[in-house]
């Protein structure tokens, strides 16, 4: 007969299996389980998981220990993972928040982690000249910017694209770049959020369609890809599988824990991804800071094949591309000055 612990442990066990497959398979189809989705904080699963494990391991009950730990996967704990493989680059994606938390602290944040591409969301900051201010903290990079997501990126930009988000005013930005001789894709994205008081289903669609256009976007851009940004999704539901369907998750791939980026003062959920095709994370953190409400993903990517001698990118299958002043400019600002 099964002790106290292991039956407790494996009732847990069940009941988050049935909550993950309901989230899987109805997820955000309808309004009570889009709601289970967005809003109910993996926490509440999380307290009676981490109490059964200690009991489990006090008791040195075997089956009631596996039960537990079972119960962690599916809230989505990763193990400690260490990669014998060199990085190619290092990657970060940050919702800084409209600015928030000041240039110097957003420089400083973004120093700290030394990386060679940043993926920044609302960059439509609510001070004026702030957005020259950070990037005036950060002079090693050249910078792409429409609407409210920039790319910061110390490599040469062989080309670089614009595409609408419908539903909103947002859009993608994508940018195609030369890493040492090596072609790397990469795509910036901000979805609508799912609102916590009504509008649900008008959420719910602006997201799908959101998704298709962001599928489409990625399709085109050749070469290694990485998809960086706040999704406002959390590892469940039909956005996410789908992501998931296509691509690799770097946190899941390279990263140790639950990957919490929001909110930064005590992260509760994971809406912040970089998502990967023809390459593969070794190294996925989130460091501590409050410079945002969000905290920032940082990604070590390894990928690829070199660009064939003397082509610099010119050998790529391109599609052909905006090229407005109004998206290319150092400091990130259109031709007035003025935020965008």
């Amino acid at each position: 007969m099964r002790s106290a612990p292991s039956r407790l442990a494996w009732l847990f066990s069940a009941w988050l299996l049935g909550v993950y497959l309901l989230e899987a398979t109805v997820a955000e189809r309808t309004v009570p389980t889009l709601l289970l989705i967005y809003f109910v904080l993996p926490q509440c699963w999380l307290l009676p998981a981490v109490p059964l494990l200690a009991w489990s391991a006090w008791r040195r009950d075997r089956p009631a220990l596996l039960a537990s730990g079972a119960a962690l996967g599916l809230l989505g704990f990763q193990l400690p993972y260490t990669s014998k493989v060199s990085p190619t680059l290092r990657l970060m994606t940050y919702n800084i928040a409209r600015g928030e938390g000041g240039a110097a602290a957003i420089a400083a944040t973004v120093s700290a982690q030394r990386p060679d591409v940043v993926c920044l969301q609302e960059t439509n900051t609510l001070e004026a000249g702030l957005m020259d201010d950070l990037l005036a903290r950060l002079p090693d990079y050249t910078a792409l910017r429409v609407r409210e997501v920039a790319i910061l990126t110390r490599f040469p930009v062989l080309t670089h694209h614009r595409t609408a988000l419908p539903g909103t005013s947002r859009e993608l930005l994508s940018a195609v770049l030369d890493v040492r001789g090596r072609p790397l894709s990469v795509l910036n994205a901000h979805f609508t959020t799912i609102p916590l008081r009504g509008g649900w289903r008008a959420a719910r669609s602006s997201r799908a369609v959101q998704l298709q256009s962001l599928l489409q976007a990625a399709q085109a851009l050749p070469a290694s890809l990485a998809i960086c940004g706040d999704f406002n999704t959390p590892p469940r539901g039909e956005v996410y599988a789908a992501l998931k369907q296509r691509f690799g998750n770097a946190f899941e791939q390279a990263g140790t824990g639950f990957g919490y980026t929001f909110p930064a003062g005590f992260p509760l959920v994971w809406i912040d991804h970089v998502w990967l095709r023809g390459a593969a994370a070794v190294r996925a953190v989130v460091p501590s800071s409050r410079a945002s409400d969000h905290r920032p993903l940082a990604v070590d990517l390894s990928y690829g094949r070199a660009l064939p001698a003397g082509t610099s990118g010119k050998g790529l299958d391109v599609p052909r591309l905006q090229q407005t002043p109004s998206l290319f400019l150092p400091l990130g600002l259109g031709q007035d000055g003025q935020r965008r």
